[in-house]
């Protein structure tokens, strides 16, 4: 009897001890490496490939399931399911590298191919792990929801001169943000789509909303907007890639496109279907990923406050309205904003802060007609912090500066029917890593930055200048990033 009660103890134990790596829901998550597997539907159907749930930046597995019925529509749709721990604040090609292992293991339980739902840089992860890491053999269909396939411009402006100061106090540089870089995107893709075997596993959905005024993706939307239709977080054009089956862009932002509720029932026919058989709902002709233009509609300045700082900025005639942001770490911010006319608007709406920028506060006011002239903004926090000021224009003049500034090249002025004069700064900085950075000469002339390091360069560039009246000043601030591969190839926009 003893004996007996031994064997059952040791295979108890093996059992078990084969399932190590695996938990449940109500385990504790963000252990990276980590995968639970879900709740067992109660009519189990093996035709169903087994859905594995990946999270995004800054993120863990419980995205699924904290505030989310994801992992519940799968258990209702009778679909098996896995949710996955990696690297929060870790690239694309680590946390692949950790994917694919998981992958392996999770196909080896399951025992037959997967499909993986990747939410915003999960969808990019998940590429990752299937081209670099040999994890295709594993997997019979990724559907991305608003992944960043060629990075979003909210990094970047993370990245800059002006907007890194409040990203390093918020700790939100890391590997992650900094290869969610357009640039270094823009890398990634030129490798990873020559290297891609398989190009028709991959479905994309993406969102087109980020909320009224004071919404948490305020902030991302008003900035994002002049790229083009966002979901607060990452553009439309940015979620589709040429190969994939890019099926549809709804009323979704960047947090209710992973809510299972809203998105199950919207992608649940194409679990099964052959996607290389699916027409796309979405017009085929805008799979264009980036835009080059100009997003010539804000202004923008930051950097470390010395307790009571104060900035200028210029609103030309003709402007029909005002966004102004200013962000720090203090919910109550004490701002004073100043028209030409000696007004003093103190009524802001602050609201919590959202990518790339948690943990600060937005305190933001929208201004109709607003009178032409040098407007102020005071903070009287009384603690040095630092900030971001963001002021998007909605003036006709925006088009024109965008025409003006790409026709204009390395001049200094430049002349048109709305314009006298426009005049042109460029600072640059590179980045070796994701935490190091090195100031480049500040210069009037693109041509006298040198791009030849491997790694990011961060390039802002302000223009200034006068209306063909010649008595009303304009400022706007163009921010890209550029990467250079080892083999000297600059990648990504470059913006002048």
């Amino acid at each position: 009897m003893k004996k007996l009660i031994c064997i059952v103890t040791v295979m108890l134990f093996l059992s078990s001890a084969s399932y190590a790596y695996a938990g449940t829901i109500g385990d504790e998550p963000g252990t990276p490496g980590k995968w639970f597997k879900g709740e067992e539907p109660v009519q189990k159907d093996e035709a169903k490939p087994p859905l594995v749930f990946v999270h995004g930046i800054n993120g863990s597995s419980s995205t699924w399931f904290d505030r989310n019925d994801m992992a519940k529509q799968a258990v209702l749709n009778g679909y098996e399911s896995a949710f996955i721990d990696l690297y929060p604040d870790q690239d694309m090609k680590k946390n692949g590298k950790l994917l694919a292992e998981k992958l392996k293991e999770i196909y080896d339980i399951f025992g037959r191919k997967l499909i993986i739902i990747g939410y915003s840089k999960g969808g990019v992860d998940t590429q990752s792990a299937l081209v670099y890491y040999n994890a295709h053999p594993y997997v019979d269909k990724v559907i991305t929801l608003g992944s960043p396939h060629y990075g979003t411009p909210l990094a970047d402006l993370a990245y800059s001169k002006v907007g890194s100061w409040l990203a390093q106090i918020l700790g939100q540089k890391s590997h992650a943000l900094y290869s969610l870089q357009t640039g270094p995107m823009a890398a990634f893709r030129s490798e990873t789509d020559r290297l891609e075997t398989f190009p028709n596993k991959y479905v994309t959905y993406s969102g087109s909303e980020w909320g009224t005024f004071g919404s948490v993706l305020y902030l991302g939307g008003m900035y994002l907007k002049s790229f083009g239709a966002n979901d607060g977080a990452v553009t439309v054009s940015s979620t589709r890639l040429s190969y994939a089956n890019n099926i549809l862009t709804g009323k979704w932002d960047h947090f209710s496109i992973k809510n299972g509720t809203i998105m199950f029932p919207v992608f649940k026919n194409h679990l099964l279907a052959n996607i290389a058989n699916t027409e796309n709902e979405d017009d085929p002709k805008q799979h264009d990923p980036a835009s080059t233009e100009l997003n010539t509609d804000v202004y923008v300045k930051g950097g470390e406050n010395e307790k009571d700082k104060t900035e200028e900025f210029y609103v030309e005639e003709g402007t029909n309205g005002l966004s102004i942001q200013w962000l720090n770490t203090r919910q109550e911010a004490k701002l004073e904003i100043v028209s030409p006319t000696g007004d003093v608007l103190t009524k802001l709406k602050t609201t919590e802060a959202s990518f790339p920028y948690e943990g600060a506060y937005s305190h933001h006011v929208q201004i109709n007609k607003p009178v032409p002239g040098k407007w102020t903004i005071r903070s009287n926090s009384g603690k040095k912090a630092p900030y971001l000021l963001l002021v998007s224009y909605d003036s006709p003049l925006n088009e024109e500066i965008k025409v003006a500034a790409a026709k204009s090249g390395d001049a200094s002025t430049h002349s048109s029917s709305l314009i006298k004069q426009l005049s042109k700064k460029v600072e640059t900085i590179y980045f070796k890593d994701a935490k190091k950075d090195h100031p480049l000469k500040t210069t009037s002339s693109s041509s006298d930055v040198q791009l030849n390091k491997e790694g990011a360069y961060s390039v802002t560039v302000h223009y200034t200048g006068l209306t063909a009246s010649g008595t009303s000043a304009f400022n706007r601030t163009v921010i890209r990033t550029l990467y250079v591969d080892q083999h000297g190839t600059i990648h990504g926009d470059i913006p002048y």
